[in-house]
């Protein structure tokens, strides 16, 4: 792991502050904020940014969440160390949508290969790629999976991800067993940081 790309995924403040309607206590929050990003900054590390839009229409949720145009849509990364983010429609990146990330009219999401590729060639540059972000049982487990059919190696930092529940167990049990163990490698951030 001597060269990586660094991949946040769903760190909007729809999760991240205390008014946005998928919040949950999430210790990696805290951390994410006050240990990861400062690292990355004083490092000049960027970061390849997957983003939610959740407005309607869209399959499965009554609300509309991640909005743009509002606070919950905004990303908790810096912008000085984010690239371009990719705008996703659903749980796995490969769905987008028409206009994703404006406020402009939308449509219903659809798969975007192409655009997923586009992204992810500009992005993720190395074949170790780490992840971090929200949340581990749904975004960023699609993620590790559709980085893991492209030929990547994911990791994910156990402090930088929680489940939607924000429960340690929870996160614990999820990391050390299948599914999620077939597509990430979880590595600790003392391990991490060591090799960057």
């Amino acid at each position: 792991m001597d060269s990586f790309s660094f991949v946040c995924v769903d760190f909007q403040k729809e999760f991240t502050l205390s008014s946005g309607s998928f919040y949950k206590k999430r210790p990696m929050v805290r951390f994410t904020k006050e240990i990861l990003i400062p690292f990355l900054i004083k490092r000049k590390i960027r970061v390849g940014e997957i983003m939610a839009d959740y407005r309607h229409p869209r399959w499965g949720d009554k609300n509309e969440n991640c909005v743009p145009g509002t606070p919950g849509f905004e990303s908790e990364i810096p912008e000085s160390i984010k690239r371009k983010p990719w705008i996703k429609a659903m749980n796995s990146p490969v769905w987008t949508r028409k206009n994703a990330g404006t406020v402009k009219k939308t449509s219903w999401p659809y798969p975007d290969i192409a655009g997923f590729e586009k992204w992810r060639k500009k992005n993720v540059k190395t074949r170790d790629c780490i992840l971090f972000g929200l949340t581990l049982d749904r975004c960023l487990f699609c993620t590790a999976q559709e980085l893991t059919f492209r030929g990547h190696r994911v990791s994910v930092i156990k402090e930088a991800c929680d489940t939607y529940s924000g429960l340690k167990k929870e996160k614990d049990i999820m990391l050390k067993t299948p599914p999620a163990s077939n597509w990430i490698k979880t590595v600790s951030w003392n391990t991490l940081k060591k090799k960057i």
